[in-house]
């Protein structure tokens, strides 16, 4: 009546997207990857956020 239980599988994880700018150590949140060495972030700066295009050597995992 009843089937065998599966294990069940890891939980997907989702890809921290957390980065700080190697320049003045702000965090960031990674948006896109524009191919070419550039990426797309956001930044929190008080009641406004931000994006900006920078390059991926200049961020570094939070």
């Amino acid at each position: 009546m009843f089937g065998k239980r599966k294990n069940p599988s890891s939980p997907i994880t989702k890809p921290n997207d957390q980065y700080r700018l190697k320049t003045t150590g702000q965090q960031v949140t990674l948006l896109e990857d524009l191919g070419d060495g550039n990426v797309r972030i956001a930044m929190d700066r008080g009641p406004v956020g931000r994006d900006d295009i920078v390059s991926s050597r200049d961020i570094t995992p939070a």
